[in-house]
C-alpha cells in the first residue's frame, strides 16, 4: 500500500510513518514461540504476525527514494522503565497480547499468560528501579518531489 499511498502525493506533499520495531524482541519472540508450542499452537495457529511484520528502516527509506521522494528513515530505541510486578505482561496485554486473547477461552487464555509471564520475567528482571523495557520503533519521512 505504501507504493500507492506515495504515488497519490502531491509534489510538495509530506508522509510521515512509524512502526514498532519490536517484534525479535522477547517480548514477541517469547510469545510466538509459545504460540507456536504443541500445547498451543492447534488453538493459536496464524494468530500472530511475525518478525517479517513490519519492514527494516531502510526498506522505507527505499520505497519512498523509488516513488520519487526526498526522504530519510531512522530507528530510535526508547528504554522504557515500568513499574510493578512483571510490567511486560501488562504492557504487552494492549498491544501484541490482544490477538492472542481474543482467540482462547477466558481459562484457556488465564494459562497462556501463566506460562508467558514466568518466559517474560527471566527475559526482562526487575531492577531497583523498576523494569527495563527496550522500545523500539521506526520512523520514515518522505516530501513528493516537484
Amino acid at each position: 500500500m505504501l507504493p500507492r499511498w506515495l504515488a497519490a502525493l502531491r509534489p510538495g506533499a509530506w508522509f510521515a510513518l512509524q512502526v514498532p520495531g519490536n517484534f525479535t524482541s522477547p517480548s514477541h519472540t517469547l510469545m510466538r514461540a509459545l504460540a507456536e508450542s504443541p500445547d498451543w499452537s492447534g488453538r493459536l495457529a496464524g494468530v500472530l504476525r511475525h518478525e517479517n511484520a513490519v519492514g527494516e528502516a531502510a526498506d522505507y527509506l527505499n520505497i519512498m527514494l523509488d516513488a520519487g521522494c526526498d526522504a530519510d528513515a531512522w530507528e530510535t530505541t526508547y528504554q522504557q522503565l515500568l513499574p510493578g510486578g512483571n510490567p511486560v505482561l501488562e504492557w504487552v496485554r494492549g498491544t501484541g497480547l490482544r490477538p492472542v486473547l481474543a482467540a482462547l477461552t477466558a481459562g484457556e487464555a488465564r494459562e497462556f499468560e501463566a506460562a508467558y509471564a514466568a518466559r517474560l520475567a527471566g527475559a526482562y528482571p526487575p531492577s531497583a528501579h523498576g523494569t527495563l523495557f527496550p522500545f523500539r520503533r521506526i520512523f520514515a519521512v518522505a516530501r513528493k518531489r516537484s
